[in-house]
């Protein structure tokens, strides 16, 4: 395996594969039916771009820290104990989804629900192809987001048997924080994690023995490709985000308000304003401003 190859895998899955386009509709309304046949074919992702690190990496330590995930968070070796090498992956909303997002500043599109929703099944075939892929080439490799070790406490619904010590809304393997410590891309103010290509991406990631070199960082903190400049705090219609000096947002408003606005969709829960309409949609803000 060698990176131009991994590329050429990628880009082509993300071509190529059916579960890259809305299908097939299980919806059986006659308006779902009317509003599916209407976007039937639809793309979801553009060609996704990836980052390399390694699995030694000391940061995965301190992700065990409860102010940052916390101890529930497992290290790459707990997923396999021969792992040299994380791949981070970020697959970007295509631009007609993401512009479908900024024609309402409070109800979110139905492009964007179902590229969330419909959306997911691409990611993880995406994340099992490169680990089929380096298991072809004679390697190891672990998707955890597919592993029967993954777990997550999602909310209001009960937590996944055995994920009852995680918090609410967290997971024992965060794509985001693994994507800052391969050099993927860093966190906004709203805890969007911003990629190289923007903030309007959906993440996934492989764990693998493949010995290469991991990739440079061009950041140097955890808000480095956040120019801070508070749009996304002024544009979430739910003022969900924290509006001083924290970082972050409240899940005990986001939820609530992201519930109501996609109960006449029936499809998903997001809303997606912050990831989609703010200046870092579509890429990296490296220039530091000092408005907030």
């Amino acid at each position: 395996m060698t990176r131009i190859k991994l590329q050429e895998l990628i880009d082509d899955f993300s071509d190529n594969s059916p579960t890259n386009y809305l299908g097939n509709s299980g919806n059986n309304t006659p308006e779902e039916l009317e509003r599916f046949d209407k976007l039937k074919g639809m793309r979801f992702f553009d060609r996704p771009v990836f980052s390399i690190g390694r699995a030694d990496n000391p940061g995965f330590a301190i992700l065990k820290q409860p102010e940052v995930v916390g101890e529930h968070h497992l290290m790459p070796h707990d997923w396999l104990p021969e792992a040299r090498t994380i791949i981070s992956i970020a697959s970007p909303h295509t631009k007609s989804v993401i512009e479908s997002n900024k024609k309402d500043s409070v109800m979110p599109s139905i492009e964007w629900l179902y590229s969330r929703k419909e959306g997911q099944h691409y990611l993880f075939a995406l994340s099992v192809m490169v680990r089929d892929a380096l298991r072809a080439d004679g390697h190891k490799a672990v998707t955890p987001y597919v592993d029967e070790k993954y777990k997550m406490s999602k909310f209001p619904a009960p937590p996944d048997p055995g994920a009852e010590h995680i918090p609410r809304f967290s997971s024992n393997w965060s794509d985001r924080h693994v994507g800052f410590l391969t050099g993927l891309g860093t966190f906004g103010l709203s805890t969007n994690f911003i990629s190289k290509i923007g903030s309007a991406v959906r993440l996934n990631s492989v764990i693998t023995d493949w010995e290469i070199e991991p990739d440079e960082h061009d950041y140097d903190d955890w808000l480095g490709y956040c120019n801070r400049c508070g749009v996304c705090r002024r544009i979430c219609p739910s003022q969900a985000l924290f509006m001083d000096d924290r970082c972050g947002k409240d899940f005990d408003i986001c939820w609530p308000h992201t519930k109501k606005v996609c109960e006449p969709f029936k499809i998903s829960l997001a809303c997606g304003k912050c990831q989609s309409n703010g200046p870092c949609g579509t890429q990296s803000m490296k220039k530091k401003a000092t408005t907030i």
